[in-house]
């Protein structure tokens, strides 16, 4: 039986560029042989989640402005793998974002 760790990800964000405070979703998935058993969320390569609790999707709120990078790692019995990277440009009130 042939093992293959996480590959063919498909790694998105709900939006891409959003103002300071509102709710974001990221979504994640990968294939495996075994099955996915974890996903991370990394964020400016620091580690977000642990993924254990994780199906794959994220829901947050962004506190900061800035540019940050987003990606996931996926895990089986077989290793390792990383989707590509996804920049969320967060901006504050002086770019006219607007709190409702």
């Amino acid at each position: 039986m042939l093992l293959d760790k996480p590959e063919n990800f498909q790694f998105a964000a709900s939006d891409v560029d959003v103002c300071q405070g509102k709710a974001i979703t990221f979504s994640c998935s990968a294939d495996g042989n075994p099955a996915v058993q974890t996903y991370q969320l990394f964020e400016n390569d620091a580690l977000v989640t642990d993924g254990i609790h994780s199906l794959g999707i994220w829901n947050g709120t962004l506190s900061k402005d800035g540019v940050f990078i987003y990606k996931c790692k996926a895990n089986n019995t077989a290793g390792t793998g990383e989707s590509q990277n996804v920049t969320v440009t967060v901006n504050g009130e002086q770019h006219n974002c607007f709190m409702y």
